[in-house]
């Protein structure tokens, strides 16, 4: 009994710092930014030009600078989905840091996205101008974690 509970604190200990110790910003410190807005973007009054001048102006008091169009830097992808069902607007918005397969952060000739940071929101209802206050409120809330969580990750 004593061995199996070693053998079971020994490998929990191996796999929660392997899941945990590579998932976090630290180094992290140029971004290449993606915006995409999609869904009843027109019928919601969303502007893309808002929600991109949201992020830049939080980026640009921040440590994390934007870098244009390279591969190799981690990209700072902020999509915005929205759908109308009748006259209520509902938004579902995402906020993820992650590098494309081009580049494997690990070294192990892994496939896939390389995920360092997630985070998400819903807003629903009220007036179409309110909703959209609501979700360029939810993008600054969002972003203002993303620069929290990266100051704490690069102590």
């Amino acid at each position: 009994m004593t061995r199996f509970t070693l053998f079971f604190i020994f490998f929990y200990f191996i796999f929660n710092i392997e899941g945990n110790a590579f998932n976090k910003l630290k180094g992290i410190n140029e971004v290449d930014l993606l915006v995409e807005v999609y869904g009843d973007v027109k019928v919601c009054s969303i502007k893309k030009e808002s929600i991109v001048t949201n992020v830049k102006y939080i980026l640009q008091n921040s440590k994390i600078k934007i870098k244009k169009d390279d591969a190799y830097v981690p990209m700072l992808y902020v999509s915005v989905g929205l759908i109308r069902t009748g006259a209520t607007c509902t938004g579902d918005l995402d906020i993820k840091v992650q590098v494309f397969p081009a580049k494997d952060p690990l070294g192990f000739s892994n496939g896939g996205y390389f995920v360092y940071y997630v985070n998400g929101f819903l807003t629903s209802g009220g007036t179409l101008s309110e909703f959209a206050k609501a979700v360029d409120g939810g993008i600054e809330t969002m972003m203002k974690e993303l620069v929290v969580k990266h100051h704490e990750d690069n102590q």
